[in-house]
């Protein structure tokens, strides 16, 4: 059981076949039982890190709003909870060590999360935060794809000259210097807000009139310009290694391969 471990990991199961980031469509059904605790009954079709002891997700409770709840995978008395039942793991494009699952519900036990019918409020806090994740994990893969290329160009040697010193390269160095340095920046700002709005004042941050706001705002903003920088990135870092750039012996094919999810996770950018 949770309250028996030092720490515990969650994982998020939100998204149902039908409903995709709109979860106010969600069927999954809750009802509740006389300890307090509520039986759910439907299925997620993505369920992020079914390792994890426990997994926030939303359910309708009669003909409320949806409502969010806490599922743990073991029980208080340490039984396990059998009606949490996952079904296959999916095969993804990337981010394959983080594991994503379909799951059912079939009378999986759970505790209410916030108010009744104000699921969407009280995720969205958590949605904010592991939206500056996306931001932070983004910049930190422009990064390291940028990292990959400069030790590349560095050290070959190609018409007379390392990479580095031709002039074409130099430029496309340059502009993808400029984007991983503004993304950072930018993300940087982003958690500063988050700073602010929590009521500290970290040196060098302008002052606005709404911090919480701003903060909102800003998240959301920089989320969508970021993420969707990021698979432009990785391309033009994986072109520097050439046909290297294009297999698995070399890094740059996996980072590729992650680039887009950011952009998905946590609000599409079509929806963000």
């Amino acid at each position: 059981p949770i309250s028996e471990k030092k720490g515990a990991l969650l994982g998020m199961s939100m998204t149902e076949k039908q409903g995709g980031s709109d979860v106010q469509t969600n069927t999954t059904i809750a009802v509740e039982q006389a300890d307090g605790m509520y039986s759910l009954t439907g299925h997620k079709w993505f369920t992020s890190a079914p390792n994890c002891d426990g997994f926030l997700t939303l359910a309708r409770i009669g003909e409320n709003k949806v409502s969010c709840f806490l599922i743990p995978r073991r029980l208080p008395n340490g039984a396990r909870n059998e009606g949490l039942q996952f079904q296959k793991l999916k095969d993804k494009l990337g981010d394959r060590s983080n594991a994503s699952s379909e799951v059912e519900y079939r009378g999986a036990m759970g505790w209410l999360v916030g108010e009744r019918g104000q699921g969407v409020k009280a995720i969205l806090n958590m949605v904010h935060h592991t939206r500056l994740d996306c931001c932070l994990g983004s910049s930190g893969g422009m990064r390291r794809a940028l990292a990959v290329a400069m030790n590349h160009v560095e050290g070959r040697s190609a018409f007379g000259a390392t990479l580095v010193k031709q002039p074409l390269m130099m430029n496309v160095l340059t502009d993808i210097g400029i984007e991983v340095e503004a993304s950072t920046a930018l993300t940087m700002r982003v958690a500063a807000s988050f700073d602010v709005a929590s009521g500290a004042s970290p040196i060098g941050c302008a002052e606005v009139d709404d911090p919480v706001g701003f903060s909102r705002l800003i998240t959301a903003v920089s989320k969508y310009y970021v993420c969707k920088q990021y698979p432009a990135v990785a391309y033009e870092c994986m072109e520097t290694l050439g046909g290297n750039g294009f297999v698995e012996d070399f890094p740059l094919a996996r980072i590729y391969r992650q680039a887009p999810l950011n952009a998905i996770w946590e609000g599409s950018g079509n929806v963000v």
